[in-house]
């Protein structure tokens, strides 16, 4: 018989576990390999051998939601209506924050861009793929005029995360208050989509900028780097 495995799934578990609760509970900088090995009662070793240090350790709890956010994207069946859809998926982005709640401003920004190389940025922007799919199909079929998918994607995404955040914190009260809160603010956004768009005020709007702040293309919504999924710097 082979030796017993030292560090197996359990031990991997219990680390994940304490690393996420030291993440919520003081930030990123709490997530230490001898704070994480101390409070979940194992050695250092044990987070070396598993992750090879705090890089590994976060990169892992990463992907942890990230694998959340797809699964259940994924999970919400195509549908003859995009936009009905699109409101599914929309409900899918907030269940699957709430069941990340301490994970997820990892997720979106919360740790140093080096913990997330170019593998765990598709993974966590699969979700969004999903959600573009659906926007597509909802521009081809005329549901959406004078818009560019993409740029749809952009905004229903901050729209989403804002959200996510904010009821995270507890700004949107009980759950079923924070519910109507989504729903409101996800059937007006697809409604104000079947409408044509006022380019006049949205131009004005959208030419507020920085001091030296420039743009990618030429074109200030872009935001997502075509064919990449990832988020483009401005």
């Amino acid at each position: 018989m082979g030796r017993p495995r030292e560090h197996g799934p359990g031990t991997r578990a219990a680390l994940l576990r304490t690393a996420a609760g030291l993440l919520a509970s003081r930030g990123v900088e709490a997530v230490t390999v001898r704070g994480v090995a101390a409070e979940s009662g194992t050695s250092t070793r044990a987070v070396y051998t598993l992750f090879g240090g705090k890089e590994g350790l976060l990169r892992a709890l990463f992907g942890e939601v990230a694998a959340t956010m797809r699964r259940y994207h994924e999970a919400v069946p195509v549908r003859a209506d995009p936009v009905q859809e699109i409101a599914e998926l929309a409900a899918a982005y907030r269940a699957a924050a709430r069941a990340h709640a301490d994970l997820y401003p990892l997720y979106l920004g919360g740790g140093p861009h080096s913990l997330r190389p170019a593998a765990d940025i598709a993974e966590a922007f699969a979700s969004l793929e999903r959600v573009l799919d659906a926007i597509r199909r909802a521009v081809a079929s005329g549901r959406f005029p004078g818009r560019p998918a993409e740029e749809i994607g952009v905004q229903l995404w901050s729209l989403v995360h804002g959200l996510a955040s904010i009821e995270l914190c507890g700004y949107l009260g009980g759950e079923q208050q924070a519910a109507r809160h989504w729903q409101d603010a996800v059937h007006a956004a697809l409604a104000g989509y079947q409408q044509p768009p006022a380019r006049g005020d949205a131009g004005e709007l959208g030419s507020a900028r920085a001091p030296g702040q420039g743009t990618r293309g030429g074109d200030p919504g872009v935001l997502v780097r075509s064919g990449t999924g990832r988020p483009g710097r401005r």
